[in-house]
């Protein structure tokens, strides 16, 4: 089973480029300011994964913290003690221990952070949030996911916030479980799925609308097919998967994702390729992932890649490769 590159985050900082330059290469560029520069101890530890990290971050003093747009990630945090002032344009909002914060690409925000706040801090990464978005809708997703900020700490978000409590204890241990790439990997969709269906956002009425009214049948058909993207199909192979007649799998896959059973088919094998090339080692090459997903006709496949995509699928690896390659350079700097 392939191990998963974690790295541990621990460090100490005193001055202000410093810990602005650690946290931009957490969560991305931004400003930083602080009340009292002579007071400042920044402290961030935890851990950290290709797609997430999960730890604790403190300054010691009164910090301003100012960005334009976070791109690429998702900055999720929750103080412990203290507490963090939110501003967005006309929106405001105090986060504390019984409100945690999403902030979102696509936004300039400005927050604040007084003296004594000490809290969770989460990043969840943009590409991995609209994959698991793209697979529940069964559609690409376009604009970014824009969560509601603020996080009220009780229900499926209380129990979303236990689940990093207890993250964030196993990624520190030495030889966690979670050093394997699909331990890793599985829990990694567990917790976006989640996140997804506890906060409300943009995506979040044609979520519950598909949930609410696709047949609980569905979803065995689903997983069905994602253990089968490398087997030849056809209707009566999911017919016989369970147990349903032909006409109400067309009327059922027609009224919950506006299409007919095998256009839904290929469309999770399209994923899966993309999945897979993004995730794909050095020595991958498109053919056979193409080909384990079970595309035969390789020309055909590359086209219809890049109508969906609006890239090749060559291109797909190629930058996902120089993005491997940086993080790990980074991680062993």
């Amino acid at each position: 089973m392939q191990a998963q590159q974690r790295r541990l985050l621990a460090v100490e900082l005193n001055t202000i480029r410093s810990a602005r330059e650690w946290m931009t290469a957490i969560c991305g560029p931004h400003q930083l300011d602080v009340r009292c520069p002579r007071d400042l101890l920044f402290r961030h530890g935890g851990a950290a994964l290709p797609d997430l990290s999960v730890g604790m971050i403190q300054y010691s003093t009164c910090a301003h913290i100012r960005t334009e747009d976070l791109c690429y990630s998702y900055s999720i945090s929750l103080p412990i003690q203290g507490s963090q002032h939110f501003e967005r344009g006309k929106q405001q909002l105090e986060s504390n221990p019984q409100t945690g914060l999403i902030l979102s690409p696509g936004h300039p925000i400005h927050l604040t952070l007084n003296e004594d706040c000490h809290k969770y801090l989460v990043r969840l990464s943009r590409a991995a949030v609209e994959a698991k978005l793209e697979k529940l809708l069964n559609r690409r997703v376009v604009k970014p996911v824009i969560f509601q900020p603020g996080m009220q700490l009780q229900g499926s978000v209380q129990d979303w916030w236990k689940l990093i409590a207890q993250l964030h204890t196993t990624l520190n241990q030495s030889n966690s479980l979670f050093d394997f790439a699909d331990v890793w990997r599985s829990f990694q969709e567990s917790l976006i799925t989640g996140l997804l269906y506890a906060q409300p956002h943009n995506y979040s009425h044609e979520l519950e609308h598909l949930s609410r009214n696709r047949p609980a049948y569905l979803l065995d058909l689903e997983q069905f097919m994602r253990d089968s993207i490398g087997c030849e199909l056809n209707l009566d192979d999911l017919e016989r998967a369970v147990g349903i007649s032909r006409e109400r799998l067309y009327r059922d896959f027609r009224q919950t994702y506006q299409c007919t059973p095998m256009s839904y088919f290929r469309n999770l094998r399209f994923q899966a390729v993309r999945e897979r090339l993004m995730d794909a080692p050095s020595h991958a090459n498109v053919s056979s992932i193409a080909m384990d997903c079970g595309f035969t006709q390789l020309g055909r496949f590359a086209h219809e890649y890049q109508e969906r995509f609006g890239e090749l699928p060559s291109d797909t690896l190629r930058k996902a490769q120089m993005d491997h390659l940086g993080k790990l350079k980074s991680y062993l700097q």
